[in-house]
């Protein structure tokens, strides 16, 4: 075959798979996500033209699902340009596309864009929440004023006058509450924690933290990740499972430092390992190699860790 021939054929492949994204098959539709994503930079211009053509809303967010992990500056030009499309699906799955490429951006352009989404009033909470998830990798002092105007969390959140009773109501309700009442129920539960008068008071809060980090984290938020590395690098104990879990689930190399300074203060073995095999799995998901600086720096600083 010659390579007039070859280009043809995988231009023909990558065409079957974008038909496939309206296919009435979840699985279908599901696979040629995936096939998408491994065939990469290549499917770029047909999935730039799928998305900007006259398609069904559900199978334009799944085009630009495909373009999560593309490591090419042109997904996340096209996921950009779809950020005032009219349905939330659709922008929701564009933020998502955009949040690692937030902190690789030498200007402000994608800061600005989706800055200006949190803070708008006049588009859906789901959307405002969805644009803060986006900015959640930022250091927190850049972070903490846009999300101190995210939209209020519903009404009947969890009890805050009983730590037992309040991660009760996050493991019954957690599921269907809203992201902004999930990160609001960290932020009031760590303020709990702080006020509580006993130590053992302060554990079960600290446990219903760890599971509405839990919870976000596995609705692929990030939107609290800032408390879990927080609360790992103050820690010279074991903490609750779901901090773990949160981390192992959504966190990124940003986490690597908060897990090793809690590995290198805990004096409990078991502990230690849990934190060496979530620092690894971090690494593994995000692929970040041994000649990436995090990596480097956090074998440099912390011998032994990974």
């Amino acid at each position: 075959m010659d390579d007039a021939a070859r280009t043809t054929s995988r231009r023909s492949d990558v065409d079957r798979l974008i038909a496939d994204l309206d296919a009435a098959s979840p699985v279908r539709r599901d696979a040629a996500v995936a096939r998408l994503r491994v065939i990469g930079a290549r499917a770029l211009p047909r999935l730039a033209a799928f998305i900007t053509s006259a398609t069904t809303p559900a199978a334009r967010t799944l085009a630009i699902g495909a373009l999560d992990g593309i490591d090419d500056r042109q997904a996340c030009e096209i996921a950009l340009t779809t950020l005032d499309a009219s349905d939330a699906g659709v922008v929701i799955a564009a933020l998502g596309v955009l949040r690692p490429w937030v902190t690789k951006e030498s200007g402000t352009r994608l800061l600005e864009a989706i800055t200006a989404i949190a803070v708008d009033r006049a588009r859906e909470a789901r959307i405002r929440l969805a644009a803060i998830d986006a900015l959640s990798d930022l250091p927190e002092p850049l972070l903490r004023p846009i999300r101190e105007q995210a939209p209020p969390p519903e009404a009947g959140g969890p009890p805050l006058d009983n730590p037992v009773a309040a991660r009760e109501w996050v493991e019954a309700h957690g599921r269907q509450a809203t992201l902004a009442t999930l990160h609001d129920t960290v932020t009031r539960f760590r303020e709990s924690e702080e006020r509580a008068e006993t130590s053992r008071a302060r554990e079960e809060w600290m446990r219903a933290r760890g599971v509405a980090h839990r919870l976000l984290a596995e609705r692929g938020s990030r939107l609290a990740m800032y408390d879990a590395r927080e609360t790992f690098s103050a820690t010279a104990v074991p903490l609750p499972p779901g901090f773990l879990d949160a981390v192992a689930l959504v966190g990124d190399g940003s986490c690597l430092e908060p897990l090793a300074r809690a590995w290198s203060a805990a004096h409990d073995a078991a502990w230690r390992a849990q934190l060496t095999a979530t620092a690894l799995q971090i690494i593994a998901r995000a692929k970040l190699g041994g000649r990436s600086a995090v990596v480097k720096a956090i074998r440099a600083n912390w011998a032994g860790f990974i």
